[in-house]
């Protein structure tokens, strides 16, 4: 039989449907660790109108490819453990197979810089907690940065894949990649997870340095890219370290984006209020940088922000670092681990039922005059409030009707804090921590800092 010619043969080709393979999202390989006690969502694409089943151990799901080729089924809970093999077939192709699968407690961390940040840079004890790193059930997929940022004239669609791989913690996987390695602050946030729970823990690390919160939205690029490809893949919660590009956003405009950005988050999947814990910024010389427009008021107003995100934003929660800062020229703090140690600490209190937790350091409640003075009355004060140097107690301020803010002695008094000064023989506001340098040393017996506050809603003096 004589061969056809070419241009016959590419019209046949046209014309006859090519078979799709089964195809799963990156993520969906060796080492995933699934969420626990919980319907996990599987999905993919394949042919149009193909049967295909997903089998896990004993159990079994079939369901048909739609029209565009997509299709999702849900595994019933299962409890902690593994390893587990997923097998994924369809009548036409050998089936895909997925290894060493764990179920696990699952997170999502994301956020600029502070919580991208890798092993390959600085990071307090950094040669020890290589050593040390030895757990292959504690485990990254680290979402790929490349082109996250959208260029003129590129397409910004919403992605359905996510290039990475998962990876244990071990010394060479935590240093693998480079800058665009596994975080370490996640690494030991589920490092205190994975001691205090003992059950596998898998975190994916969708972070980028230098990204606003706008970015972080629906249609601002890093959402489309990193975060929706992600949906509707089942886990726990949400750990964010963010802001330093946000640094001008203060007042009820970085509360306002942090809300949209929840809010569009929460209803990506459809899982309900998951917990959304943050870190506020460490004390940093922001007003000084080359090029900064920053004031000195604009950092206060920020962490006032980001505290009011807690009232504004259900099922969040804030970690304050003030109390963990050794350099104040440097953005990036160099310990992690007390950072990460104290988010999960809010997990292990809040998600996990562990009543013997504390989570929280004393956070403003309210303030009443008392003649000379003001008293100050605080939420979590777990134990008693305390001086974390012995001395006493710094960085607050205090004004009368003249607005001018002068230092103030402050005095603890049971679960209370006297403020005065003889300067001011009627006081009406007082300022705790309202610069950008400030480390104060107000903490509960639990050693958790006090947050930043003030009781005035005057323009800040510049």
């Amino acid at each position: 039989m004589r061969p056809l010619p070419l241009a016959v043969a590419s019209w046949l080709l046209l014309i006859v449907p090519a078979q799709a393979e089964i195809k799963l999202p990156t993520f969906f390989s060796n080492g995933v660790v699934l969420q626990r006690d919980r319907e996990v969502p599987i999905w993919g694409t394949a042919k149009p109108g193909a049967e295909v089943t997903v089998a896990l151990d004993k159990e079994k799901q079939t369901t048909q490819a739609a029209a565009d080729g997509t299709w999702r089924v849900n595994l019933t809970p299962h409890p902690a453990g593994g390893p587990h093999v997923i097998r994924v077939s369809e009548a036409s192709q050998s089936p895909l197979e997925i290894g060493d699968v764990q179920f696990g407690e699952v997170w999502i961390a994301s956020g600029q810089s502070n919580m991208h940040w890798t092993f390959s840079h600085n990071i307090l004890n950094k040669e020890q907690e290589l050593e040390a790193a030895k757990d292959p059930l504690l485990r990254q997929f680290t979402v790929k940065k490349a082109q996250a940022f959208v260029r003129k004239g590129q397409v910004n669609e919403p992605q359905t894949d996510a290039a990475g791989t998962w990876r244990g913690s071990t010394r060479a996987e935590l240093l693998a990649d480079g800058e665009d390695g596994d975080s370490a602050l996640a690494y030991f946030f589920g490092r205190t997870l994975r001691k205090e729970l003992n059950v596998p823990v898998g975190i994916f690390n969708a972070s980028v340095g230098g990204s606003a919160i706008e970015t972080w939205l629906p249609g601002g690029s890093l959402f489309n890219k990193m975060i929706h490809p992600l949906a509707p893949f089942a886990f726990r919660g949400v750990i964010w370290y963010q802001g330093e590009a946000n640094i001008n956003a203060a007042g009820v405009g970085y509360v306002e984006l942090t809300k949209k950005q929840v809010e569009a988050w929460r209803g990506l999947w459809g899982q309900g209020d998951f917990p959304y814990y943050y870190v506020q910024l460490a004390p940093f010389i922001h007003s000084t940088r080359p090029n900064s427009k920053a004031p000195t008021h604009a950092l206060p107003g920020l962490w006032e922000a980001q505290t009011a995100v807690m009232r504004a934003v259900p099922k969040s929660g804030m970690v304050v670092i003030t109390d963990l800062v050794n350099d104040t020229t440097n953005i990036h703090p160099t310990n992690k681990q007390d950072v990460g140690s104290r988010l999960a600490h809010w997990a292990l209190a809040k998600d996990y039922d562990r009543s013997d937790v504390v989570y929280s350091g004393p956070i403003f409640k309210q303030a009443k005059v008392e003649g000379d003075s003001i008293r100050v009355q605080f939420d979590h004060v777990d134990g008693g409030l305390t001086s974390r140097d012995g001395k006493p107690l710094t960085e607050f301020l205090i004004a009368g009707a003249d607005k001018k803010f002068v230092p103030a002695a402050a005095t603890i008094d049971g679960d209370s804090v006297v403020v005065r000064s003889p300067a001011v023989s009627q006081p009406v506001a007082i300022r705790f921590a309202w610069h950008e340098l400030a480390m104060p040393n107000l903490m509960n017996q639990a050693g958790l800092p006090a947050n930043s506050f003030r009781t005035d809603a005057w323009p800040p003096a510049e």
